[in-house]
């Protein structure tokens, strides 16, 4: 019946390929169907899988990208029962998507070397795996213009540290990711991830705190969908903090929900995660034949694969044996544990000899290199001379060119800096010029018409009514607010008393006119910098919201800040009619000195806008 089944199965799926293989024309819309057939089946099917999958690389024979892509899903394949063929696979993949300069291509190169690396972690070398992450996908992943994918190879990161101890590097990265994530898309599941290790982290730190407050954040954003695959991992953290509070039984309950979750979607590594946690849970309480019970469940359904993890394991279950007065059951389990231990041993002992005999015929082969080259006559010599003399004209010759170009970079930055500073200048100098004629036009001609009031009661000695007295007062008190508005503009006085985060809230409050909403939210601001960068975040804020009120008819405004380490964004989004970056005219300083100041803080400014409105997002450096 099972073999009815699984052929009825496969009948259903290829009559629903050809369907699809119906609706797309294109060689390379073909192969993309294949390719995708192959990845949803590969778990039940790996036989099929690669069929497909080579299915699609004939279709797409005559296209470079559409090649790499099908040797990408085919090394994705093979990694689950050959890392030889898979590590073959990715290099083919990444011969064709090298010579293709497209942010398609460098996703899939960025998404190969994350591939390969996770086989090095397999195989035990994690200095290779995180090698490759910071010099190969994360960087890769960047110039294609994917920040999630360089926020989930941060998480990555992380988990090698968080295994050896370096609990403060894995916690340095995950902040990293998360950063990118409460930034792009703070709604995106993978976030439960990110908060989830960060509170394994404190965990294993006894900081259960701040490990709360992780999973605080991991919980709000899981509610979206408390069954994805996200939630075992949830479940396994959040049990290992509630076993930490002695709150047993609500471990429990959590482990079960997790449980639940990770059985319906066929998550081994989840289920031995979670029955591992719970495992140690009945053995803090000293339950020792549940402890038992479950560590036995692993073992014999095969959950437990890796040879470390079965030694611990042995060693385990010998120990709760021992507890419960088993000594000839401890004793077995002992010594399976001695059995395991001295594989490893095995193992790691013949990879430290093929070492030593690679360095051992490498020098072999040296020292034979220096006997023929003792040996030659004195022509070779001679050739070697000439050889050595060309050399070293071809390296005086490049470090010349080298420092040649060296001078005129460093001539084109200072050049670059000039023009800051005349831009900034200049914005300065409007910046005067509007304050002059603020003066001049507004609070110089109340207090002159003030001054002509006075002038004229004193010259006709009449006597002063009480009603003529106060209109003099009130236009003496709407030159003092005018005063006080023009003094903030030019520096706020919350700047300098209350801080950078009350300022731009009340200049948000005050932008706020008649049909336009002004809203303000700050994440994270602990404004651990110096004041003079204060005024220039202040400044660009302040453009950005005026350039809003003044040209975009927009009726809502939201300015969103917040801070990660060395790092300040800011976020100005409106729903007015947009505008056109490059149709800015020449004359206008706003725009120019926004960019000056996000140069001068080594940050970038990106723009999105359309007749729906505008979203600005800006990045700033504002370390030390």
């Amino acid at each position: 019946m099972c073999c009815s089944l699984t052929v009825r199965a496969q009948t259903v799926m290829d009559d629903s390929l050809t369907k699809k293989l119906a609706t797309v024309r294109l060689s390379s819309e073909k192969a993309e169907v294949y390719y995708q057939a192959g990845d949803d089946i590969a778990i039940q099917d790996t036989v099929k899988a690669v069929a497909y999958i080579q299915k699609g690389i004939q279709c797409a024979k005559d296209n470079p990208f559409y090649e790499g892509v099908g040797y990408f899903y085919l090394g994705r394949v093979y990694m689950d029962f050959s890392h030889q063929k898979a590590e073959k696979a990715f290099d083919v993949a990444l011969q064709y998507f090298q010579a293709i300069t497209t942010p398609e291509s460098y996703i899939y190169q960025s998404r190969t070397w994350a591939n390969k690396a996770t086989m090095s972690q397999l195989s035990g070398d994690n200095k290779t795996f995180i090698h490759l992450f910071l010099e190969k996908a994360i960087p890769l992943a960047a110039k294609g213009g994917d920040s999630l994918r360089v926020a989930d190879n941060y998480t990555n990161i992380s988990l090698p540290f968080t295994n050896y101890g370096e609990y403060d590097k894995a916690i340095f990265y995950l902040h990293k990711s998360a950063a990118l994530f409460q930034r792009l898309a703070p709604n995106d599941l993978r976030l439960v991830d990110v908060y989830c290790h960060l509170a394994k982290n404190y965990i294993l730190q006894n900081e259960i705190t701040e490990a709360g407050g992780q999973l605080q954040l991991a919980a709000a954003v899981l509610k979206q969908d408390p069954t994805s695959l996200y939630a075992p991992n949830f479940h396994t953290i959040e049990a290992m903090y509630l076993a930490k509070l002695k709150q047993w039984a609500a471990a429990i309950q959590t482990v079960a929900e997790g449980l639940t979750i990770a059985e319906k979607i066929k998550n081994r590594y989840e289920i031995r995660q979670l029955l591992y946690q719970k495992a140690r849970i009945l053995d803090a309480q000293q339950d020792w034949p549940g402890a038992k019970e479950v560590l036995l469940k692993m073992y014999n359904e095969g959950y437990v694969e890796l040879a470390t993890d079965k030694r611990q394991l042995f060693q385990d279950l010998a120990r709760i044996e021992n507890h419960l007065g088993n000594n000839q059951q401890a004793y077995n389990w002992m010594v399976k544990h001695a059995e395991i231990s001295e594989e490893i041993y095995q193992l790691e002992t013949k990879a430290k000899i093929i070492e030593l005999e690679a360095k051992y015929n490498y020098a072999q082969k040296e020292n034979e290199l220096i006997l023929a080259t003792a040996n030659a006559d004195q022509q070779k010599q001679i050739i070697w001379l000439t050889a050595l003399t060309a050399a070293i004209a071809l390296i005086g010759l490049y470090f010349w060119y080298k420092n040649k170009r060296a001078r005129a970079i460093q001539q084109l930055k200072q050049k670059q800096q000039i023009e800051l500073g005349k831009a900034l200048l200049k914005g300065e100098e409007r910046e005067r010029s509007r304050l002059a004629r603020d003066l001049h036009d507004g609070l110089g001609g109340m207090l002159a018409g003030i001054k002509l009031n006075l002038s004229q009661m004193v010259a006709t000695k009449q006597q002063l009514e009480s009603h003529d007295l106060d209109q003099t007062i009130n236009r003496l008190g709407q030159s003092v607010n005018e005063l006080r508005r023009i003094s903030r503009n030019m520096m706020p006085e919350s700047l300098l008393q209350s801080g950078l985060q009350v300022a731009v809230k009340d200049l948000c409050d005050e932008a706020a006119i008649p049909g336009l909403k002004v809203s303000f939210n700050a994440f994270d601001l602990f404004e651990g910098f110096k004041p003079q960068i204060k005024v220039m975040i202040y400044r660009i804020i302040q453009e950005l919201v005026y350039n809003v009120v003044k040209h975009a008819e927009a009726s809502k405004v939201m300015v969103q800040c917040s801070q990660s380490d060395n790092y300040f964004f800011i976020t100005v989004e409106d729903n007015g009619k947009g505008f056109s970056p490059d149709c800015v005219p020449n004359t206008s300083q706003g725009l120019k000195n926004i960019r000056s100041r996000v140069e001068l803080l080594k940050g970038k400014m990106d723009i999105e806008t359309s007749k729906e409105g505008t979203n600005i997002n800006i990045e700033l450096y504002v370390g030390q």
